[in-house]
């Protein structure tokens, strides 16, 4: 972390977030955007766990159940999804608020 005294201006943050923004839509893969705004539609009127959401996302799409949760697993990864694991078992998967402005951005430019 660093810190700073200067403030950082709306306009300095909007840029900053676009860069993002963009950024991601270039690094992440087609099929890793298309399992997040799955995700992210699915995840915003059920209450899924990762192996559920994995499962529904692959029946709602052309990509493989095991594709959906490599992909899942990618998410965790770059802190993008949370959920359940070895440890907690059957906690539900949500996206984070960054990942639902991913999954936002995506769609609008899709």
């Amino acid at each position: 972390m660093f810190s700073s005294d200067r403030k950082v201006s709306s306009t300095n943050y909007s840029s900053l977030v676009a860069t993002l923004l963009r950024l991601a839509n270039a690094r992440l893969s087609d099929t890793q955007k298309t399992v997040l705004m799955m995700a992210h539609r699915l995840l915003k009127h059920d209450d899924l766990t990762v192996t559920a959401l994995a499962d529904q996302v692959s029946r709602r799409s052309a990509v493989p159940y095991s594709t959906v949760k490599w992909n899942l697993r990618s998410l965790k990864e770059m802190g993008l999804l949370k959920g359940g694991d070895m440890c907690c078992k059957g906690e539900n998967a949500r996206l984070t608020y960054e990942a639902q402005m991913l999954a936002d951005y995506f769609e609008r430019n899709h």
